[in-house]
């Protein structure tokens, strides 16, 4: 099985002259093991992951893209989503919890892009997470790593998707049966490798 594979921590991890890690890496062996076939990992670029679907060079590709990311590219098809994420503010304690982010500073993580959304909700990205900060910008499911509570906020919403050659019906039914078994699994891992 070829699998294209584009860096997305904490979806997918690459470094030099190691196999790919994170979630969907994880996922992914775990599927080829119950179909008793290899792996032939390619580290693309996400536009080319998908693109290599049309041309028929890959099977499958990976890179915790949603389903807006595939559905654009032609040859390309999502499979079902996934995993459903939301990008919420949370707060530090539930006493504290705004009704608005309006005009307070919102710790926003270097590597999530969230700063434009938090500035559209009247908040004021600031990307040290200090003593005296309230507020943070964060995936749901690191709420409760974080000691967080969510606040009515969400930024957005993103649905997770692994992507097949367009046509691929069969193909497509045969990944999407094993995500559904494996749903309810993929917190725990998305927890233990974020950045």
């Amino acid at each position: 099985m070829t699998v294209a594979v584009s860096e997305n921590p904490p979806w997918v991890v690459l470094a030099d002259g190691q196999p790919p890690q994170g979630v969907e890496a994880e996922l992914t062996r775990a599927f080829a093991e119950t179909l008793g076939v290899a792996i032939e990992w390619k580290h693309l670029g996400a536009f080319a992951a998908l693109e290599g679907l049309e041309k028929g060079d890959i099977d499958l590709a990976i890179g915790g893209f949603t389903r807006k990311d595939v559905t654009p590219v032609k040859g390309a098809a999502p499979s079902y989503a996934y995993f459903e994420e939301s990008f919420v503010i949370g707060s530090r304690g539930p006493d504290a919890l705004p009704d608005s982010i309006e005009g307070q500073h919102v710790f926003v993580p270097p590597h999530l892009p969230l700063a434009a959304l938090v500035e559209k909700e009247g908040g004021i990205p600031v990307d040290q997470w200090a003593e005296g900060l309230n507020l943070a910008a964060v995936p749901h499911w690191q709420l409760e790593e974080k000691d967080l509570t969510a606040t009515e906020t969400t930024l957005q919403r993103a649905q997770h998707v692994v992507a097949v050659q367009q046509g691929e019906n069969a193909w497509l039914m045969e990944i999407e049966g094993f995500l559904r078994d494996e749903a309810g699994t993929i917190g725990a891992p998305l927890r233990a490798s974020a950045p």
